[in-house]
């Protein structure tokens, strides 16, 4: 039998642990950083979605569109941070700016000089955007834009769609999370604007929000 006869008839198991072992022994570094890592990390890493088997790859730097791996490879990054990383690694005059501002001093205790002209640049950009309140994370934000309107209204559900993401703790693939918030939650399916005008009607009362994920990077995208 030749090699490539051999490949199409292998079976699934030996073809992904074949992959594996690959994978080993061409990251040592990444895999020795991984193994020391878990000594304090949960996982190796402070973010779940970031592991994979074997383990994750250790980057140490980016430049534009490429990131290089601790054992020395280069790849083209084609996650850009989950869209946030709109202008690529080491952008001059971001690496500039952030010098600048830490230069001048972080975590003051107090407003600083730069948070209200990207307020404003927000609020020019998007004419729906009235005010701005800044957070560390988009789960940061989630809470606090539910909690407001678990305030604002005086009422207590949150409709969801099944598989939708909007932070660490608040994941609904599969039926959702042990991990989520207390929330009483209403699940709908995505595109069934029938099943979600019924549940909307039913809970007209007790319900403070829909919040919805455009496109949902948990049900398959």
């Amino acid at each position: 039998a030749t090699a490539d006869s051999f490949k199409r008839n292998a079976d699934i198991d030996s073809v992904l642990n074949d992959a594996r072992q690959r994978f080993v022994d061409r990251n040592p570094k990444s895999l020795a950083r991984h193994i020391d890592a878990k000594q304090s990390l949960p996982g190796g890493n402070t973010r779940a979605i970031l592991w994979y088997n074997p383990f994750p790859l250790t980057l140490v730097s980016g430049n534009g569109c490429y990131v290089t791996d601790l054992d020395g490879h280069q790849y083209v990054d084609l996650l850009s941070e989950y869209t946030a990383g709109l202008y690529g690694h080491s952008d001059p005059t971001i690496a500039e700016a952030m010098i600048d501002a830490i230069k001048d001093g972080v975590m003051l205790g107090g407003p600083n000089r730069y948070e209200a002209q990207l307020g404003a640049a927000i609020v020019e950009r998007f004419p729906a955007i009235e005010r701005v309140r800044f957070c560390n994370s988009g789960t940061e934000a989630n809470i606090m834009a539910l909690t407001a309107a678990r305030a604002i209204t005086g009422r207590t559900r949150i409709l969801v769609f099944r598989e939708s993401y909007h932070g660490g703790v608040m994941v609904f693939a599969n039926g959702g999370s042990p991990l989520n918030l207390p929330f009483p939650f209403l699940l709908a399916d995505y595109n069934d604007e029938d099943g979600v005008e019924k549940i909307m009607r039913e809970n007209a009362d007790e319900l403070a929000a829909i919040i919805l994920e455009p496109m949902l990077g948990a049900g398959g995208c």
